[in-house]
């Protein structure tokens, strides 16, 4: 797909239309829920942030949430080099209004450094889905009732797209999509550049880290890679201890970018849902003479999938456990899939065990 200069102006000005939306529409001591000059549209305290993977930079060129049938544009912030990892918070721009509307579509132009390739993306956003999400909230690690406040759009190579609602300890994928090859001339990507775009890419490959320069050349360009993140399976998290310790908070922070924070008694870890597996766990837990403790876990990317992928291939198998055992001196975790049919120890995964105030 090629983005002719029409294209191009058309978006320059739906940005500048964003952007002057965004500095004059702001009206102070808004309550949340308000209703905007449409009675009908609620509004909710958010912004709009970006991410990318560890390791596959891009730069947004222009990027805008796009609500009310087309006449509010939310600009995502653009101009820097992101890759802050897949379903992390970005950079935000403080200027306009607190309370927005919810956007029903998403429009965005980016490139992809490492493959030297940009992307146009043109979708349209479950609004229905994000306002219950809005008007739900979530509940944070304290027991208290919190709400989501960043939209977050994730850029990967190949042009996979998702966007995330998320709050402090909590981020759930509100959609996944895939944009299109384009082409964006020099002169409009970088108006004052004095060398070709060529170069201008290879100068930011030149930047990249040692690390991410070691992945790339180990891995290449995973295309499709945050598509298959979104694999599901019907699992929940166990918490098992050898004498009596009870589990005080859990977070868990999946492949796909989903993430959460809770306390132990929410509801969300007695129940079997459907997630892909995680990346890695935090919790803390007291033992039966009320000493704390806590762990972090991360998971070894291969052995968890294949774990997974292994248990879920008997077609007797409709839900499984990830079972976190401690021993009775709080020193040494066991960690099994388990379901009725199989038990595969998770034996390649980076663990640290502390005590905790």
């Amino acid at each position: 797909m090629n983005l002719d200069r029409n294209k191009l102006t058309t978006f320059k000005r739906i940005s500048l239309i964003g952007l002057v939306f965004i500095t004059f529409s702001c009206k102070p001591n808004q309550k949340k829920n308000q209703q905007a000059t449409n009675p009908t549209m609620k509004t909710f305290e958010w912004r709009p942030t970006e991410c990318a993977p560890e390791h596959y930079p891009i730069g947004i060129y222009q990027g805008s949430f796009i609500a009310e049938d087309d006449d509010a544009y939310f600009m995502i912030p653009n101009g820097r080099v992101v890759s802050n990892g897949w379903g992390n918070f970005g950079s935000t721009w403080v200027t306009g209004p607190d309370f927005k509307p919810v956007p029903n579509k998403l429009k965005i132009i980016w490139i992809s450094y490492t493959e030297n390739q940009f992307y146009f993306g043109d979708f349209n956003l479950p609004k229905d889905k994000i306002t219950g999400l809005f008007e739900q909230g979530y509940i944070d690690e304290q027991g208290k009732p919190q709400t989501y406040d960043n939209l977050t759009v994730g850029l990967a190579p190949g042009g996979a797209v998702s966007v995330w609602i998320m709050g402090a300890g909590a981020t759930v994928e509100i959609g996944h999509y895939q944009a299109t090859k384009t082409e964006v001339a020099m002169e409009d990507f970088k108006p004052s550049a004095k060398i070709s775009l060529e170069e201008y890419v290879q100068n930011r490959k030149n930047n990249f880290s040692d690390e991410t320069k070691k992945v790339i050349a180990q891995e290449g360009i995973p295309i499709g890679k945050w598509t298959d993140y979104r694999q599901s399976f019907l699992w929940k998290p166990t918490f098992k201890h050898k004498d009596a310790g009870v589990l005080v908070d859990f977070s868990s922070e999946f492949y796909n970018g989903e993430t959460y924070l809770v306390r132990a008694d929410n509801p969300i870890l007695k129940e079997f849902k459907h997630y892909p597996p995680s990346k890695s766990f935090w919790f803390h837990w007291k033992d039966k003479n009320n000493n704390s403790y806590g762990a972090k876990i991360k998971f070894d990317e291969k052995e968890i999938w294949n774990a997974f992928k292994t248990v879920y291939e008997n077609p007797k198998t409709t839900q499984a456990e990830l079972v976190l055992e401690i021993d009775k001196y709080n020193t040494s975790l066991k960690i099994s899939l388990e379901s009725a049919n199989d038990t595969i120890l998770i034996e390649k995964e980076a663990i640290k065990m502390y005590p905790s105030d």
